[in-house]
């Protein structure tokens, strides 16, 4: 996968999350990773980076946990996170 398409993948990952994010229910990033198509070799852990960083820059916050619905993750754990200005508009 050239570079190009690592940074199109990275983009529609953003997008993708970001637009679940706006609901207000609490997202794993596991959710929006899976609604982006990406060729076999990319490795889907260049989206976590991505995550962090909106946490870092206080775009999302933490919201719990929960077990991966993604059978190769064997139900391991992943976080929820939420907008922090949804979370604003809702009073928490």
């Amino acid at each position: 996968m050239s570079d190009s398409n690592n940074q199109k993948a990275i983009r529609q990952f953003m997008a993708v999350f970001r637009r679940m994010l706006s609901t207000g229910r609490p997202v794993a990033a596991e959710d929006a990773a899976r609604a982006v198509k990406t060729d076999d070799s990319f490795d889907r852990r260049a989206f976590g980076p991505v995550v962090a960083a909106m946490k870092r820059d206080g775009e999302i916050v933490s919201d719990g946990f929960r077990t991966s619905e993604n059978a190769k993750h064997h139900a391991g754990i992943k976080r929820l996170w939420v907008s922090t200005n949804k979370k604003r508009e809702a009073g928490t």
